[in-house]
């Protein structure tokens, strides 16, 4: 267990459609040994942050069960996929916030070494944004950012027709931390893959 950032906190994407999940709602979707899919990361960002909340628009009281806040996407900013929730949510988040860590619902593979290189990094650089990446492949949606970033959010919602957390990123010059192993960044976005870790008791 890592020591919690007082000034950091943590969002957990969980507002989208589930179309691969059958239009199920992801995060509530069994993992096995009496979990959800969205409960590893609810763990790992509670020991990490000083608050949590989820972005989800279907099954709030589901959600809200699990003694977090629950921020839905407000208008205009309903239907911007994503970063509408980030949006939305983090004008919820208190005000001592000053950094938020973003993870999706479905990689319940991320662990404390990811949350604290990412903090490690934008500190040393002073970067506006940071998120994960390795040799193979980058992870946008998993990343990191300073508060103050949120006008640039709201310019990018105002401005852009598409929505691209990679392209928002790139835009604020965001920082890629480099990992040597792509395990950690494992994403269950499909009820076979979900099955088969299930199975074979493959989850933390």
């Amino acid at each position: 267990m890592g020591s919690i950032n007082m000034a950091l906190g943590g969002l957990v994407l969980s507002g989208g459609e589930g179309r691969r999940m059958g239009y199920q709602n992801k995060g509530l979707m069994p993992l096995g040994n009496n979990i959800d899919l969205i409960d590893p990361v609810l763990r790992l960002l509670r020991e990490q942050c000083q608050y949590v909340a989820i972005s989800a628009n279907q099954d709030i009281a589901v959600y809200q069960q699990k003694k977090l806040d629950v921020w839905t996407d407000v208008k205009p900013w309903v239907n911007c996929g994503p970063l509408g929730g980030v949006y939305s949510s983090v004008l919820q988040f208190p005000p001592e916030i000053d950094v938020i860590q973003v993870v999706p619902c479905d990689s319940p593979f991320i662990d404390q070494h990811v949350i604290q290189r990412l903090s490690a990094q934008r500190i040393q650089q002073n970067h506006l944004a940071v998120y994960a990446a390795t040799k193979s492949q980058i992870y946008p949606v998993i990343f990191q950012f300073k508060r103050e970033a949120m006008s640039h959010l709201q310019h990018y919602l105002q401005t852009e027709l598409k929505h691209s957390i990679r392209k928002w990123l790139a835009q604020i010059h965001a920082e890629a931390v480099m990992f040597d192993d792509d395990s950690p960044f494992t994403n269950i976005n499909d009820v076979t893959t979900l099955q088969r870790y299930s199975r074979e008791g493959i989850y933390p």
